[in-house]
């Protein structure tokens, strides 16, 4: 797992925390060892809340947030973005696919609903790949006793603005 991380944090862009002294725009090195850190801070920060994030870069179109979720939040659809979930600690049920029930729309071309009716389920935990293509339902399902973190890429993403 940790091959894993430490293989993502040196090819992708980490503006938001890490140092570039190479003079090369856009180019930036960050160690496995400051995931883990931020990893435990997250953990620490958890409480009671439903999650808790920290940015690792917001670009344009593409954004890199490290996830802790404690509970289950509202099903969702993104009309414009993908996702890509690659688990950290603990494990969730992801489901995808199906019908978005009482969908609501939001800013941001976001879409949340009370759930998923139908989709499929799978259990996923750390080292796993999940792409989610955009205007497709999905929910991380999260069990009480077990937070799930993951690191969550958003491609194509609306302005944050």
């Amino acid at each position: 797992m940790r091959n894993i991380i430490a293989f993502i944090l040196l090819f992708l862009p980490l503006s938001a925390i890490a140092q570039d002294d190479t003079g090369i725009a856009g180019f930036i090195l960050r160690s496995a060892g400051s995931l883990e850190e931020a990893a435990d801070r997250l953990e620490e920060r958890l409480g009671d809340k439903h999650l808790v994030y920290e940015t690792i870069g917001n670009h344009e179109g593409h954004s890199l947030y490290l996830v802790l979720r404690g509970k289950t939040g509202a099903a969702e659809v993104h009309v414009t973005e993908s996702d890509y979930y690659i688990g950290v600690r603990g494990h969730t049920t992801f489901v995808i696919g199906g019908e978005l029930e009482n969908p609501k729309e939001l800013p941001r071309k976001q879409i949340h609903g009370t759930g998923i009716k139908g989709g499929e389920r799978r259990v996923i935990g750390p080292g796993d790949l999940v792409h989610v293509p955009p205007n497709t339902p999905h929910n991380t399902i999260i069990d009480p006793d077990e937070p799930y973190m993951y690191l969550l890429f958003k491609l194509d993403e609306e302005p944050l603005n």
